[in-house]
């Protein structure tokens, strides 16, 4: 079973979310750069524990640097799908320089938080799924009306359908993070992912926009925007017949506003 998250909407087809477009470059870039000098497993391995950030030590410096360091193209690939779907409407809100400081302050508090409560631990921690996780975390408070586009694959079932952001979120914290996080405490086991990191993320996100929503000034602007084409779509339905005829439409058009009786 496969159900995985590829779009969401609506978005403002004019706007060019540079600052997110850098971010993911940077860290395929950073990524493909240390493949190609640290060819081997061993020398790879020894890069990403010299660089990485690990609790034990808690050096400030390699916060940042391990922001930009993944483990393997499955880790880097999922956590740049998971940017360029939600980054670029936090963008927009935030604009290039805020959206730049809030995704580096959530990456931030993501290990930070991920570090004290596991202070004694000598494993590297790397990625950018902390800083990810606040992204989401960011756009859950600022998009509560949008809608992710996820795509499901169930043995010979295969279909595309769209679910309120916030629902699908929601569940997808829980499966991947609170019910993994829960079990490994319980049962004393390790594993190869900080969930207290993507959930340290998530909590910095939203607290963070909690502060920046009613100053941020692109909030008001995008909201206006969409508020046509979120006015027929209510709660977690994946379809609504005149939502659906029209939802291809660009609600940023002057035209869709005037005449959002018909969408």
């Amino acid at each position: 079973m496969l159900i995985l998250p590829i779009g969401d909407e609506p978005n403002d087809k004019k706007h060019v979310a540079w600052v997110n477009y850098s971010l993911i470059a940077a860290n395929v870039v950073a990524f493909v750069w240390m493949r190609a000098t640290y060819a081997t497993e061993a020398a790879f391995q020894a890069f990403i524990l010299e660089h990485a950030y690990v609790p034990a030590v808690g050096s400030f410096d390699t916060i940042f640097k391990s922001m930009f360091m993944h483990a393997g193209w499955m880790h880097l690939g999922g956590n740049m799908l998971f940017l360029w779907i939600f980054g670029d409407n936090i963008e927009q809100r935030l604009g290039a320089f805020g959206y730049l400081l809030a995704y580096l302050a959530v990456g931030v508090g993501a290990t930070l938080i991920y570090g004290a409560f596991r202070a004694e631990s000598t494993m590297p921690v790397v990625g950018a799924s902390g800083a990810i996780s606040g992204v989401q975390g960011l756009y859950f408070i600022a998009c509560p009306r949008h809608r992710v586009k996820v795509f499901m694959f169930l043995w010979v079932y295969v279909n595309v359908f769209f679910v309120n952001a916030r629902w699908i979120m929601g569940i997808w914290f829980v499966m991947q993070d609170v019910i993994p996080l829960l079990i490994s405490m319980n049962v004393n086991i390790g594993g190869g992912v900080a969930h207290l990191a993507h959930l340290g993320g998530l909590v910095s996100g939203l607290v963070l926009m909690l502060l920046l929503k009613p100053i941020a000034p692109g909030m008001r602007e995008a909201e206006q925007g969409e508020r046509p084409r979120n006015r027929q779509y209510a709660g977690g339905r994946a379809r609504s017949g005149a939502y659906e005829r029209h939802r291809k439409r660009d609600p940023y058009e002057s035209g869709v506003r005037k005449r959002s009786r018909d969408l």
